[in-house]
């Protein structure tokens, strides 16, 4: 099969969103289907995962040129500073503005359009609500090509996306399938969007990188593990005031921090004037596997203390390196996280949080027991052996169904734990 991918941009080295299309690609690619990556917005010369597509023989293509990113970029930071000085105009201010790259991205859907057409593929599987993802599926309609879409979050999240989703939402029904990540997202979205349709479940897929020799966590301590962007969504200032409070009365343990974002220098700040700056530990943003393997390795308990979520990869990846997992429950967390494997805490429940750090720092055997369960959950929900077959089963049936109009019933071979739930 010829499937291609498609994506507005790469939004960066930790996205789950360009890790799932990543590693669908590739894996396909290695399983001997025809894959391709189309991105709007051409990616930075540096972009890592466009390294990984291109050493596994994955073609990638761009609609746009290098001159729109670089004047919507400037756009965007207009657009701040316009919201910063007329800051009661605010809402409308950016309500505005969306209109105006919302009606940006349709300029190309003519181009891509042609590009479908020489391209061809059995189907396009599209990934994240943004105004490009609009076109993209706009393009894949009008060209006769079936179009998956993927929901990877929460639909209308995080808060003040609403109306961009609204909008994306319109496109919907041009879809030959709707999917998501987990069964608690396919739940969603059937709650929030019932003229959809049901949601399939197409878990992602998480590569193995133990085989990768790396350093290993602090000797004598307990150390916590984060990885997100450094902003408020993701919780990392509730992170450092767990920690905080879990280090009263466990001194031995520490705390390691992979990421960027608008709140690194207030952490930094509040780390200091906790007087815990020795020890945290940040140490920016992973590029290659061999970093993502050396962090992961570098700690003892993965924690991501997130206010909203979808299915996040890098959980999923610190259960591949047998590591315990504290995280609140939220979106698609409850579905990776069970009491087998980890502790779940309210969202907004920073003392709840504080205790899963003591109660893991001080149970050695508990970490041991909950790693192991981990691992064993990564390997029966999230390998490329566990994932492909569904994947395969699933475009196979699109496709069918698009040219000879089949019910479109999946392999009974086919086999995965969440395939009918």
């Amino acid at each position: 099969m010829k499937i291609l991918f498609a994506k507005n941009n790469f939004a960066g080295p930790i996205s789950g969103a360009d890790e799932t299309a990543v590693n669908y690609a590739i894996e396909l690619k290695a399983a001997g289907h025809q894959t391709g990556m189309l991105l709007v917005q051409p990616p930075h010369d540096s972009q890592p995962l466009v390294a990984r597509l291109r050493a596994a023989d994955v073609e990638v293509d761009t609609l746009a040129s290098a001159a729109f990113s670089t004047s919507l970029a400037a756009g965007r930071r207009i657009l701040i500073s316009a919201m910063e000085v007329f800051s009661p105009a605010r809402d409308l201010i950016l309500s505005k503005s969306r209109r105006v790259v919302f009606n940006l991205f349709q300029q190309y859907h003519s181009s891509c359009c042609e590009y479908l057409k020489r391209s061809n593929p059995d189907v396009l599987h599209v990934i994240s609500p943004d105004p490009g993802a609009i076109m993209l599926i706009r393009a894949g309609y009008d060209t006769g090509i079936p179009v998956i879409y993927q929901e990877v979050g929460i639909p209308f999240h995080p808060p003040g996306f609403e109306e961009v989703y609204q909008r994306f939402v319109s496109v919907m029904p041009l879809c030959a399938e709707v999917a998501a990540l987990s069964p608690a997202l396919a739940r969603e979205l059937k709650r929030v969007l019932p003229h959809i349709g049901p949601a399939k479940v197409l878990p992602l897929i998480s590569l193995d990188l133990n085989h990768i020799n790396s350093s290993h966590s602090q000797p004598g301590a307990v150390t916590f593990g984060f990885s997100a962007r450094l902003k408020h969504l993701k919780g990392p200032l509730r992170l450092l005031e767990a920690f905080r409070m879990a280090h009263e009365s466990c001194a031995h343990i520490a705390l390691t921090v992979a990421g960027e974002g608008s709140q690194r220098q207030e952490f930094i700040d509040k780390s200091r004037s906790s007087g815990l700056e020795q020890k945290t530990r940040l140490v920016g943003v992973y590029k290659t596997l061999e970093q993502r393997a050396a962090f992961m390795n570098s700690f003892d308990v993965f924690v991501l203390p997130s206010l909203t979520e979808g299915t996040p990869n890098v959980i999923i990846e610190a259960m591949a390196h047998s590591k315990p997992i504290i995280a609140t429950g939220v979106g698609g967390v409850p579905d990776l996280v069970t009491d087998d494997v980890g502790i779940l805490v309210p969202p907004d429940d920073i003392g709840a949080m504080a205790s899963a750090m003591v109660r893991l720092a001080s149970d050695p055997d508990l970490r041991q027991r909950l790693g192991s369960a981990a691992r064993k959950r990564y390997e029966r929900l999230f390998t490329p052996a566990m994932v492909l077959p569904l994947l395969i089963d699933f475009y196979e049936r699109v496709s069918a169904k698009h040219s000879n109009g089949s019910n479109g019933h999946g392999s009974s071979l086919v086999t995965h734990e969440w395939l009918n739930t």
